[in-house]
């Protein structure tokens, strides 16, 4: 069974870091960073990489998850897809990367299928080893692994953060959210917060 760890916690470091550096405002429970927070380039080429060479000017919503979670990520995804058609319909170009915290299992190809049945406008990032540890810091994501031992390397469980992350076309933190709680709100913001995605 996959727990979900609240997002608050998970990343609470991350929080923490930002709210020093910058200002914040809040839209029920979303975090807006009024100053946008940048990444580092190794993680913004990351997620460039991920992206079709049309796409890489867009707003990028990233989620962290696996593809063998049975509950929280299918949610999470089909209410990421239902964001992007809300940022289409305000006219604010964004698509979804879908991070795989689990490239053992999660394959390419698995990856592939898997965010292509949620919509067109969703990607996926697998990276592994020391690169997915540093990209996952960047963002201050944590992820727990269960049972996953060498007699046991396809039935682990996995809890991480449901935080989601809005990121602008020049690869700063603008916004975070819970991807199962703050959809609607967010939602919103793409046709009601017009400033915010003035660049």
């Amino acid at each position: 069974m996959h727990f979900r760890i609240s997002s608050i916690f998970t990343s609470l470091s991350l929080i923490v870091a930002l709210t020093t550096l910058t200002p914040i405002t809040t839209h029920a429970a979303a975090i807006v960073l009024n100053q946008p927070v940048p990444l580092q380039q190794e993680s913004i080429d990351a997620l460039q990489h991920s992206l079709q060479p049309q796409d890489q000017d867009h707003w990028k919503l990233v989620f962290f998850g696996f593809a063998h979670c049975k509950e929280i990520c299918p949610v999470s995804m089909a209410k990421l897809s239902m964001l992007i058609k809300a940022a289409a319909k305000a006219q604010v170009k964004v698509n979804g990367i879908f991070v795989t915290v689990d490239p053992d299992r999660d394959t390419d190809t698995v990856l592939s299928g898997y965010t292509k049945s949620f919509g067109d406008n969703l990607s996926h990032l697998r990276l592994e080893g020391e690169r997915l540890e540093r990209f996952k810091t960047s963002f201050g994501v944590e992820a727990l692994f269960y049972t996953k031992n060498a007699g046991n390397t396809q039935h682990y469980q996995v809890d991480h953060s449901t935080t989601a992350f809005l990121i602008d076309p020049h690869g700063n933190i603008r916004v975070l959210f819970d991807a199962l709680d703050d959809a609607t709100t967010l939602a919103k913001m793409f046709s009601e917060d017009e400033d915010l995605f003035k660049l």
